[in-house]
């Protein structure tokens, strides 16, 4: 390890390690900077000194939203969204809420991270904003470059989508390879592949007949474009979530009083609806019979579809013309009837090899690789959490990258949800793979899981980051990235000396340096 504190520097052993370790990673950031290719679609925006404390994906909404109090309004709206700062939206978490604040984007819903919850605090913000102030809704007119943002996909084919999981397992994770051939389109491992999914189309015939329209009517888009029913209901609208215009639309064309009365209560405010046993758009008709809207209207009173993002699991080098995706197929039941995840399903089961589909690539704004390929790399990544590591691993071997590498993964069970496991055997087996820590939380009586490993392997993962080793953490951001954030912390703790409150500046530091980094979601 390069050394940059003299011997007689009044620090411990192991503050000197760190602070070591911790030059050594500013180092490597600043030799990131002006290495890394400077035409990313969409940089991040240039540090300033506004602080933001509630852009942390772990806080729930209402902590979020009391950190902004008293701030301006723009900076409340940006607290409602997800905080991933995913891109999904075509903006940043911050970005976009002063889009919304100057009135240069009109829809609300876009942050589908932050689900039906962000849209309805956004709804509720932007009504406090006072009459006089509020200013022209003309839509944005910013250009994107073809493939690379979710206004300007590009279309490719699905080559197949097998199961990575056993049969019978309690998951069902997709292995989803797309055919970039004629796209054009390169990225780099770190980067996401947006896809622009299709409802299920069973769904949607079910949603025609209780409306007892054909499907070939004409019906007509925001943008002033005219398709037909069926494709609309297809392609662009949401039928997951029911918004305030649908609830409006069904409590007009009731005939029912009851009808009426509570779907004009959900128009107001949809906090309840899962009460009424609403919880999708075809629930809204189920539930409310005796409201029956034209076509026409029904398609112009739902939500727009959005896009999904998905981390890349390949590498370009290692595959030139296709795209590796790692997709759990969200299925679940609720009032006696069976859910599907919009985007999962498509690509897990409507979507047949050979058919087309729109996608885009999601450049990594804060989740590269070292740009010093001999830096070692520590990856947590549970579940499908495992995909941009696999890219990573790949590019590392195809690159003959000196770095070690050490995989922390996880899942339920290691005999039917050990995902890629014989891409990692062989990469172990060849070295590529240094070390890999395994956490199959139902292989025993006790739950095990990926930070629990990082703290049985505390001493050497410490020795890792003091020779300056970089952090990357994929996965879930409620609970997997909160755990694995503690975990590192008490490391810092017991192997560093720090209290607490050194051990959580570290762990800032280290992301400041880059030498942490998320894609969690």
């Amino acid at each position: 390890m390069q050394t940059f504190l003299p011997d007689n520097a009044p620090f411990t052993e192991a503050q000197r390690a760190w602070l070591n370790g911790f030059i050594a990673g500013l180092l490597g950031a600043e030799r990131l900077k002006h290495e890394q290719p400077s035409a990313a679609p969409m940089a991040m925006p240039a540090a300033e000194e506004e602080q933001f404390p509630w852009h942390d994906p772990t806080l729930a909404l209402d902590e979020r939203m009391k950190l902004a109090a008293g701030r301006p309004l723009e900076r409340q709206l940006m607290a409602a969204m997800g905080q991933l700062d995913c891109g999904q939206c075509g903006y940043l978490c911050k970005t976009y809420a002063e889009a919304i604040h100057s009135g240069t984007e009109p829809d609300l819903g876009k942050c589908v991270p932050g689900g039906r919850d962000t849209a309805r605090k956004l709804k509720e913000l932007v009504a406090l904003r006072p009459a006089q102030a509020a200013p022209s809704t003309a839509p944005s007119t910013r250009v994107v470059e073809r493939g690379y943002g979710r206004d300007a996909p590009v279309p490719a084919r699905l080559v197949a989508s097998t199961p990575l999981t056993a049969a019978g397992a309690e998951k069902d994770t997709r292995h989803v390879v797309i055919n970039l051939a004629g796209t054009g389109l390169t990225y780099a491992p770190g980067d996401s592949l947006g896809i622009w999914p299709q409802n299920n189309p069973d769904e949607v015939e079910l949603l025609l007949a209780i409306l007892r329209a054909k499907g070939s009517e004409g019906v007509s888009l925001a943008d002033g474009s005219v398709i037909s029913a069926r494709d609309a209901l297809a392609r662009e609208c949401d039928l997951r979530a029911p918004s305030a215009e649908l609830y409006g639309l069904l409590a007009r064309e009731a005939k029912d009083e009851v009808d009426r009365s509570r779907l004009a209560k959900l128009a107001e405010d949809d906090a309840h609806a899962e009460t009424y046993g609403v919880h999708d758009v075809l629930d809204a008709l189920l539930e409310f019979p005796s409201a029956r809207p034209r076509i026409g209207d029904f398609v112009g009173a739902l939500g727009r579809m959005q896009p999904r993002l998905y981390s890349l699991a390949s590498s370009q080098r290692r595959h030139a013309t296709e795209a590796h995706l790692t997709v759990g197929v969200l299925r679940y039941e609720r009032n006696d009837r069976a859910y599907q995840g919009t985007a999962s399903s498509f690509l897990g089961e409507h979507l047949r090899p050979g058919r087309r589909l729109s996608v885009y690539v999601q450049r990594a704004h804060a989740f590269r690789l070292p740009a010093d390929a001999a830096a070692p790399v520590i990856m947590v990544g549970p579940g499908t959490g495992i995909a941009p590591f696999r890219a990573f691993l790949q590019e590392r071997e195809a690159t003959g990258a000196p770095g070690r590498n050490w995989l922390f993964f996880g899942n339920q069970r290691r005999s039917s949800d050990f995902l890629y496991h014989e891409d990692l055997e062989r990469l172990a087996a060849k070295r590529v793979l240094s070390r890999m820590d395994l956490a199959f939380s139902r292989d025993q009586t006790s739950k095990v899981y990926v930070q629990h490993k990082m703290l049985e392997a505390a001493q050497e993962l410490w020795r890792w980051l003091a020779n300056g080793a970089y952090l990357y953490v994929c996965g879930d951001a409620k609970r997997m990235a909160g755990d694995v954030d503690l975990a590192l912390q008490q490391i810092a703790v017991t192997q560093g000396g720090m209290d607490a409150a050194a051990a959580k500046r570290y762990v800032g530091d280290l992301a400041r340096a880059g030498r942490y980094q998320r894609d969690i979601y």
